[in-house]
């Protein structure tokens, strides 16, 4: 595994959150809100990137490297790649050794990662890959460096699979500018600004104005779900134990 950022916590010791995506820039945008504000909140955490990108229409490996390093140094957390080729993901057990390696090196309490009916196949390959990582990393005879450990729960973001009821939202009204100018770290893959655009080759949805709007509007709609400004969603298999429902969010529009 490559690593790249400062770590927000030390190898070993147990961190908060892990967010597991096909490409650099996945992340960012499914749960980047989230990640500001686990980490206003003193969490620890660490992205994991299946892949470098390298396969992508816009920029270069080594280009996204660069991006993936200033958005999480922006972030406040580590990173690390496994390496897997991009836009040929599978969840093949070779891949899943590798995540769990890294969830036995970093022990996250809850991991976050793409929804299984996303439309870009790498995301669907990464979705089945965490589920059964997560799973296999907990078993103590299983052949993986590190010592067993298995995170509480998964959570998959509810980004471009519009189709899914979330479980839960996050309110990320604070972090919305702070998650848009993590984004913007990735100069080659969205629409910065027009002088910027032109700077790279080739034409793909993402860099394009529209693109962000949708971003926005996704954000927008979540939001008014919870009586918020932007949110972020997301769905888990099991039911959220709440501890105390007087804490929850009643204030409407705050």
């Amino acid at each position: 595994m490559k690593r790249s950022s400062k770590d927000s916590a030390a190898p070993g010791a147990g961190v908060d959150f892990m967010a597991v995506a096909a490409h650099p820039d996945d992340a960012e945008l499914f749960c980047g809100g989230t990640l500001l504000k686990l980490r206003a909140l003193g969490r620890a955490g660490v992205l994991v990137d299946v892949s470098d990108g390298g396969a992508g229409t816009r920029g270069s490996a080594d280009i996204r490297a660069r991006e993936a390093a200033a958005a999480a140094k922006a972030l406040g957390v580590t990173r690390v790649c496994l390496g897997e080729p991009d836009g040929h993901l599978r969840n093949t057990l070779e891949a899943q050794w590798k995540l769990i390696e890294a969830i036995r090196r970093f022990r996250p309490k809850v991991v976050f990662t793409h929804h299984p009916s996303e439309e870009h196949p790498d995301h669907g390959a990464v979705a089945a890959m965490v589920k059964e990582a997560v799973f296999r990393a907990g078993l103590k005879k299983l052949d993986v460096p590190g010592e067993p450990w298995r995170p509480a729960r998964v959570f998959y973001a509810v980004a471009s699979a519009t189709a899914v009821t979330p479980t839960f939202c996050v309110d990320v009204t604070e972090q919305w500018e702070g998650k848009l100018e993590v984004i913007r770290c990735y100069e080659s893959q969205f629409h910065v600004d027009a002088k910027t655009a032109k700077s790279y080759k080739g034409k793909t949805d993402l860099a394009t104005p529209a693109f962000m709007e949708a971003v926005e509007i996704r954000a927008r709609f979540y939001g008014a779900r919870i009586r918020r400004r932007y949110a972020e969603a997301f769905w888990c298999e099991e039911a959220a134990e709440v501890a105390d429902p007087t804490a929850l969010g009643t204030e409407r529009f705050p």
